[in-house]
């Protein structure tokens, strides 16, 4: 069954995870706030080289040697913490993990994990013609591979629902990298997907 993506990750994230049950959006930060202030404030993580345990953020989640198996590349960095604000006083926590081999810009993985009170109908109905659905991965679940120019190669993005939590991963390749070889990386990065899932289930 084809589903289709939104055009993604951080902005889709943060507003589907401040939905209520009604889909009733909350209040907004206004610009110029002490919130704001902080989060612009606030210096980036140092990238740290894998482990990946020893990364803040969403970054323990990840296998390391899965990842570096599954795309045949050597992942050494690491950089992740909380996301920005949510919307709202009472928005579910954000975690977001960065990974690249530290030899150039590209490839990399990016990670986002957010608490929700949307429900997974909600979830579901935000993706439309264009993802592939997935199979035993959370309570729903998409892959899609994007080709448009951005400056780097293909990006195979997986996201999944699972209990209220909204997952979001995305590998990006070196420019004139084949789609067709991004493709063939779906079923590895299930498995990881997997392993991300049963990792943020054991931490609770």
């Amino acid at each position: 069954m084809k589903r289709a993506l939104i055009a993604i990750p951080a902005a889709f994230l943060m507003a589907l995870a401040a939905c209520s049950d009604d889909d009733s959006p909350s209040g907004e930060e206004p610009e110029g706030s002490a919130a704001n202030s902080s989060t612009e404030a606030s210096a980036p993580p140092e990238p740290v080289e894998l482990d990946l345990a020893d990364a803040a953020g969403a970054c323990p989640l990840i296998d390391s040697a899965t990842l570096n198996s599954v795309t045949g590349e050597d992942f050494r960095f690491a950089s992740g913490g909380p996301g920005e604000a949510a919307e709202g006083e009472e928005a579910p926590a954000q975690l977001t993990c960065a990974v690249q081999t530290g030899e150039a810009a590209y490839p990399d993985l990016t990670l986002f994990v957010i608490g929700t009170e949307a429900k997974v109908e909600v979830y579901e109905e935000e993706l439309a013609d264009g993802t592939e659905a997935i199979d035993g991965l959370g309570e729903a679940a998409y892959w899609i591979v994007h080709t448009e120019d951005t400056g780097a190669g293909p990006a195979l993005e997986m996201g999944w629902y699972e209990g209220g939590t909204i997952f979001e991963m995305r590998y990006t390749t070196p420019v004139d990298t084949d789609p067709a070889v991004v493709n063939e990386l779906v079923g590895g990065f299930t498995e990881l997907a997997k392993g991300i899932a049963a990792a943020q289930a054991e931490a609770g």
